[in-house]
């Protein structure tokens, strides 16, 4: 099975912020602070999303827009696309 990891990054495919997407363990506390730097780096301006990266599949489950999360994916959604 591949490595689990949570990745931050603009949500706009053009990244006109310049931030590199932040990449943290796919533990727990990986998701913890993911999920904080997305929040923070969101304020700056730029929305962010989470998305969890398993080898080649990928799955957004968090947008933030200034500071807050104004989209969550479900946990049907995310365990339906991952195939659990």
């Amino acid at each position: 099975m591949p490595e689990k990891t949570y990745v931050v990054q603009d949500a706009d495919k053009r990244g006109e912020s310049g931030t590199q997407p932040g990449t943290f363990p796919g533990t727990l506390q990986g998701l913890v602070d993911a999920l904080t730097a997305a929040r923070y780096r969101s304020a700056a301006g730029t929305p962010k999303t989470v998305t969890i990266v398993e080898g080649k599949r990928k799955q957004v489950i968090r947008r933030f827009e200034e500071g807050r999360e104004v989209w969550s994916a479900s946990r049907a959604e995310i365990y339906g696309e991952r195939g659990s």
